[in-house]
């Protein structure tokens, strides 16, 4: 996991999706996705990694990896865009980024080459945040194989933010509607995501998306974390609606 490693010793919002406050109309929240028509969603490089470390650092205060600041995070998301195992997605409303997704296919493997490529330079970067929190980073780094309680099947969402203006419009649902779309571009039948087990407006997103919670754990002492799980036959990506 990437972002959704919390920092917390009790359970807080996931570290991919802040708290974002419902707004509008009744029936502009029934149907947010009306409200985001302008929005385009490509796959990011490295130009949008300064924007989507801006976005994870300004709106995912509470996960570990914010705590190493936005250096270390645009190196992360350009290797993430860089990995053809990996990918970042970036919602665009003409040439503003109002929010990104992340995601992997290959969690292990990213780690292995984001330290052998990037290590050095985002250790000095990060270096303070590092030395005073040694062992969660060691629990972030081995935890993909360790083989015990929060892994899931099929490619990761590691992270997910929206620009405060646009959120509570539908942009988060895009995000995912995008990522699940990637997922089956990728002929992969199986997704998952963690969560904090507290963070009910995440937890609902993802179950829109067809989500299903399967297993709560510790990542970190005393951090209250739920995998949750989607698979191809509970949920299509491009429709919404299960099979026939």
């Amino acid at each position: 996991m990437v972002s959704n490693e919390r920092g917390r010793r009790t359970p807080s919002a996931p570290a991919g999706i802040s708290r974002i406050p419902e707004r509008g109309t009744p029936s502009q929240r029934t149907n947010p996705m009306s409200r985001c028509s302008s929005i385009v969603v490509r796959a990011g490089g490295d130009p949008d990694s300064e924007s989507a470390a801006t976005l994870h650092a300004g709106q995912i205060t509470e996960g570990f990896l914010s705590s190493l600041g936005p250096r270390f995070l645009r190196r992360l998301y350009r290797r993430i865009g860089r990995m053809p195992t990996s990918f970042l997605l970036v919602a665009h409303d003409g040439g503003r980024t109002v929010g990104f997704v992340a995601g992997s296919t290959d969690l292990a493997g990213l780690y292995r080459r984001f330290l052998w490529r990037d290590g050095l330079g985002a250790a000095c970067s990060a270096a303070g945040s590092l030395f005073r929190a040694p062992r969660r980073t060691l629990e972030t780094l081995r935890h993909r194989n360790s083989g015990g309680a929060g892994i899931g099947e099929g490619a990761e969402l590691l992270s997910i933010a929206v620009d405060p203006a646009w959120q509570g419009r539908g942009v988060g649902r895009l995000l995912v509607t995008a990522f699940l779309g990637e997922v089956h571009q990728r002929n992969l039948d199986a997704a998952h995501v963690v969560v904090g087990a507290d963070n009910g407006p995440a937890i609902a997103l993802y179950e829109h998306a067809g989500f299903v919670a399967v297993d709560t754990f510790e990542l970190h002492a005393g951090t209250v974390s739920m995998l949750m799980q989607w698979h191809r036959l509970t949920r299509s990506p491009e429709t919404g609606a299960g099979p026939p």
